[in-house]
């Protein structure tokens, strides 16, 4: 039995870092997020909170199967839990409220286009030349939104004009984004659910051990 509990152990340790590594991608994530583009920051303010809290009961579930804590495990079972039902609650909001969000991406990303220095220099910097770097588009609706197209507005590669409008196709980007986030929380809801699956049977296997080792000389 004690080589049970040992085998639980190891896959509880396995599991934890799986979260934590997990935690820590979707923490770089967010400060790309604020890197690259400043109205988002909220946004990424809050997945990085929701990364690092994470992160850190990945350690604190770590840190009782290592100790082979029964307490410990018991705790972080409970704080999966509540994780668990807090992040079906934000996936079933952020689905069921897709189209009023990308409204609110569509004013953002107009905030953004007024907020550009005019006139428009070939060397912009703004946020707008940022996305029109990143997602190989070019003004609004296209290169006619400019008197001569910034230098962001030609492929980095091919050094051809983009012809895409940026709106769009940032809308297109969040919105297929958006999709992949959900599914994302959904897999990590999944790692939740096989680490406190772990952590409780790992948990009663100490306890149990424990028990026997009071009636049965080792």
């Amino acid at each position: 039995m004690a080589c049970s509990t040992d085998v639980l152990k190891g896959l509880a340790l396995f599991w934890d870092i799986i979260y934590a590594l997990f935690g820590l991608a979707v923490i770089g994530l967010g400060v790309h997020i604020i890197y690259e583009f400043e109205h988002f920051n909220t946004a990424a303010f809050v997945i990085i909170g929701g990364s690092v809290v994470v992160v850190l009961t990945a350690i604190f579930g770590a840190l009782g199967a290592a100790r082979e804590s029964s307490a410990i495990s018991k705790v972080f079972v409970v704080i999966l839990v509540i994780l668990i039902v807090l992040q079906i609650i934000v996936v079933g909001f952020l689905w069921a409220f897709q189209t009023s969000l990308l409204i609110n991406v569509d004013k953002t990303f107009d905030q953004l286009w007024n907020d550009q220095p005019v006139p428009i220099k070939p060397g912009n910097q703004s946020q707008i030349a940022s996305l029109e770097r990143w997602l190989d588009c070019c003004g609004n609706v296209g290169p006619t939104d400019y008197v001569l197209p910034p230098n962001s507005c030609y492929n980095s590669e091919s050094d051809k004009l983009n012809l895409e409008g940026c709106r769009q196709k940032f809308l297109d980007f969040i919105a297929d984004r958006w999709t992949t986030f959900n599914f994302g929380a959904l897999v990590l809801v999944g790692v939740e659910i096989i680490c406190a699956l772990l952590a409780y049977v790992l948990a009663n296997s100490i306890v149990n051990r424990w028990r026997r080792s009071k009636y049965y000389a080792k």
